[in-house]
C-alpha cells in the first residue's frame, strides 16, 4: 500500500492538470482521531495536530507534522498518549479554482507512552507514513480533512483521521 501511494504520489507530480492549489508557507492546527493497534488491544487518544510547510508551487510542496494525544486514553487502568512526527512530501492535484486532493508520504517517528500511578514506560519507533486528504478554501482560511498511517509494521498499525484549518501567508 506504501508503495502504491508513493508512486501515485510521484505521477501526481508530474502529471498533475493544470488548476489552482494553494503556493507558498502554510501552517495549520487540527484535530484528529488516532488509532494505536497492535493486532491484540487498541487504544484510540484524540490528537492536537500542527503543521509548518511550503508548497513550492501548485502540485509540490515540504511539511513537518507533530502530533500529540490531548485527551489520553486508558486501557488496563494505563493511561495511553501516542506522539507522532511526520517529515512528508505533499503531492497536490487541483479540483478545481479552490479545492485540491494530496498524498502525502515520508519518514515518521510514533512514540506510545502507558502511565499508571507516576510511573511512565516509553517506546517509539520509525516508519513511512502515508496519507491522502482533502482541501478547500473557505474566505481567509483553508479546512483539510486527510487520513494519514503514520506506522504499519510488525503487526502495529497506527493511524489517524484528521480535520483542521491551514492558513497560508
Amino acid at each position: 500500500m506504501k508503495i502504491k501511494l508513493f508512486l501515485l504520489t510521484v505521477l501526481l507530480l508530474l502529471f498533475a492538470a493544470r488548476g489552482y492549489a494553494a503556493q507558498g508557507a502554510y501552517a495549520s492546527v487540527g484535530g484528529g482521531l488516532l488509532k494505536f493497534d497492535d493486532g491484540f488491544d487498541t487504544v484510540k487518544p484524540k490528537q492536537v495536530v500542527l503543521r509548518i510547510g511550503y508548497n513550492f508551487n501548485e502540485y509540490i510542496g515540504l511539511g513537518y507534522e507533530g502530533g500529540f494525544s490531548l485527551i489520553k486514553d486508558e486501557l488496563y487502568n494505563v493511561d495511553f498518549d501516542v506522539k507522532t512526527t511526520f517529515l512528508y512530501l505533499k503531492g497536490s492535484f487541483p479540483i478545481s479554482e479552490t479545492s485540491f486532493v494530496y498524498l502525502l508520504a515520508g519518514p515518521t517517528n510514533v512514540k506510545l507512552t502507558g502511565s499508571d500511578r507516576g510511573v511512565s514506560v516509553s517506546s517509539d519507533d520509525d516508519d513511512t507514513g502515508t496519507g491522502v486528504g482533502f482541501e478547500t478554501r473557505l474566505n481567509t482560511a483553508r479546512l483539510f480533512v486527510d487520513y494519514i498511517t503514520y506506522y504499519d509494521k510488525d503487526g502495529v498499525d497506527v493511524h489517524s483521521l484528521n480535520i483542521g484549518a491551514a492558513f497560508y501567508f
